[in-house]
Parts: structure tokens; C-alpha cells; sequence
């Protein structure tokens, strides 16, 4: 690969946010970079210069289709952001998409010599816990949640990976460890659940809050697909707001609830929609996990937008929107 950058990217998950942001980056400020895009389904209104291939990631056969395309196209860079952006019921999908689906994209890096493999992951893989230091180290252990099925996915994939980067250290492996994104057009179930009109919450609680705005979220995943950045970064914005000032900021009203009864509350919506008991989504609202970004800051660049910032944005953006 030459030091001016690849001629050549995929990128893996297409309809996600980050995967579709960052083709439209590229397509728009990189004339002569050639972006191959991979999904299941075409994305509505995909711009032409994105040449688009499906291949499921959870099929036995996608290892060697995606080794195919990566030496047919030559693609030197890929970026993976193919994941469940929301936890769903079926377990057993998600783990196909989220762990098996990650070790069919490693296989065919290797069979097709890739030379850089850039990794979107999570924060959340920290997992929230009483005795969590103030700032995690991308050395800290990787501890989720017991109840967290996709973070359990996670860890698995992020595990493999591990083992697999070290099977091929002529490969530059970057791993994005982002935490809670946000912003004026993304979406998933956090930002759809900091939305309500009334938010319950965990009494006694009021743990520190970290987020990314989502323009520092494709700047990262840019900058490390573009450039050589091998190794595992936490990519979160600058400072930490409580809890409880994020929604006084947004004048927004909450609903402090006992354990048991926001349980109750919350179980039957939390089952059915994510699989997983109500305490693998609050308890990241009762404890501490919040990650120290200074090493993806030296490494990546310094982001636009702090935690309020982004937060603000956030806000302003969902106020617009009701005058519209």
C-alpha cells in the first residue's frame, strides 16, 4: 500500500450510519479513491460513485464470496461497521451477524491480503460497574453485561480478532471502540429513549455520561480507514456530564423509579425489543463507564464536539425538527 493512502476501500454495512456517512464522505472528497460498498440490500439513493455488492455476512459461503470481491476490486482498506445498531429478540441472528459475520470479513481479509482492516466497535464492552476506574484504558478488561447479548457478541468478535491479528501481523488492525453516539440525524434505541417526552430512570442514581457527536464519529472511522493507525482506540468526546445535567440542559422532565418497578415498567417494551432484561440497558445508567480518549485523541485527531457540545446538538436539532 503506498504512503499517500489506498486506492481502493470497502466498507462493510453500507445502511449503518457510520459505513453510509463515511461512502458519502469519501465520494464527495476523494475523487479519484475508488468505494466498494457491501450490505445486504442496496441503500436507497446510494450515490453512483459507491459500487455496491451484496453479500450476507451470515452466510457459511461469505468468507470466500467477500475474498472474491476483495481481489477482484483489490481493495486494500476495509472498513467493518457492520453490526446491529439495536439489539433485536433473536439471539441467535445476532450472533451470526455480530461474531461469526466479523470472523468471515477477518478470513477474507487474510485470503485476499488486505493490508488494513478497521474495526467499529463499542465503549459499552467495558461494561457498567461499581468498581469501574473513573476513565477506562483501552487496556481495561473487557467486562459488559451479563444480561447484554450483543455486547456479549462483542467481546466474542473482539476476542477472535485478537487472536486472528496476531495470526497476521502483516494486516493493520484498528479497532474503534466509540462510545454513545449522537447528533441531529443519527438515530438507535439510546437516542430514542434520551427522546421521550418523559425519561424514567434508576433512582439514587446519577452516574457521569460520555458522548460522541456523530461528525467526530465518521472523522475517526475517515481518518483511520485513509491513514495508518494500527491498534485499539477509545473514540469518545472530550468531558463527561451527569446524567441528570444532560436533561436539565435539554429541559427535559424525568421519572426517577425504584429498581423493581422500573423493572416492571420497563420489561415487557425492553423484552420484546431487544431480547435482553431491562437492567443490560439501565444498569449503563446507574454505574460508571466512561473511557479515557486521550490515546485516540493523539492518534486520531482531536474531535469537533465535546460531550455537551454534542449533546446540544443533539437537542437543537430535535427542537427544529417540531417547527418544521
Amino acid at each position: 500500500m503506498s504512503t499517500s493512502g489506498p486506492g481502493v476501500v470497502a466498507i462493510l454495512g453500507l445502511r449503518t450510519f457510520a459505513g453510509r456517512e463515511v461512502a458519502l464522505r469519501l465520494a464527495a472528497g476523494a475523487p479519484r479513491l475508488r468505494i466498494v460498498g457491501v450490505d445486504l440490500r442496496r441503500p436507497f439513493g446510494l450515490d453512483e460513485r459507491v459500487h455496491f455488492h451484496t453479500v450476507d455476512l451470515t452466510d457459511l459461503r461469505a468468507a470466500a464470496s467477500l475474498a472474491e470481491l476483495f481481489e477482484k476490486e483489490r481493495v486494500e482498506a476495509v472498513l467493518h461497521a457492520a453490526f446491529r445498531s439495536d439489539p433485536t429478540p433473536d439471539h441467535e441472528r445476532d450472533h451470526e451477524l455480530d461474531t461469526l459475520g466479523s470472523l468471515h470479513v477477518m478470513q477474507a481479509c487474510a485470503a485476499a491480503k488486505v493490508r488494513r482492516l478497521v474495526v467499529l466497535s463499542s465503549t459499552m464492552l467495558y461494561g457498567p460497574h461499581p468498581d469501574n476506574p473513573n476513565y477506562l484504558s483501552e487496556a481495561h478488561p473487557l467486562r459488559g453485561h451479563p444480561g447484554a447479548h450483543a455486547v456479549r457478541d462483542r467481546i466474542e468478535m473482539e476476542r477472535l480478532l485478537d487472536a486472528w491479528r496476531e495470526r497476521h501481523p502483516d494486516v493493520e488492525v484498528s479497532v474503534l471502540r466509540a462510545c454513545w453516539p449522537i447528533g441531529p440525524t443519527y438515530t438507535n434505541r439510546v437516542v430514542r429513549y434520551l427522546s421521550l417526552p418523559v425519561v424514567p430512570l434508576p433512582i439514587g442514581y446519577d452516574p457521569l455520561i460520555q458522548l460522541l457527536h456523530e461528525h467526530d464519529l465518521v472523522d475517526a472511522c475517515e481518518r483511520a480507514l485513509l491513514a495508518s493507525h494500527p491498534g485499539v482506540f477509545n473514540v469518545v468526546g472530550r468531558g463527561v456530564l451527569p446524567l441528570s445535567t444532560l436533561f436539565r440542559l435539554a429541559r427535559q422532565r424525568t421519572l426517577p423509579l425504584p429498581g423493581p418497578l422500573l423493572d416492571r415498567v420497563a420489561y415487557l417494551p425492553s423484552d420484546a425489543q431487544s431480547g435482553d432484561p431491562p437492567a443490560a440497558f439501565f444498569d449503563y445508567l446507574r454505574y460508571l463507564w466512561v473511557a479515557d480518549g486521550q490515546r485516540g485523541w493523539d492518534e486520531l485527531g482531536e474531535p469537533a464536539y465535546s460531550t455537551q457540545e454534542a449533546w446540544i446538538s443533539f437537542v437543537s436539532a430535535r427542537r427544529m425538527r417540531r417547527y418544521r
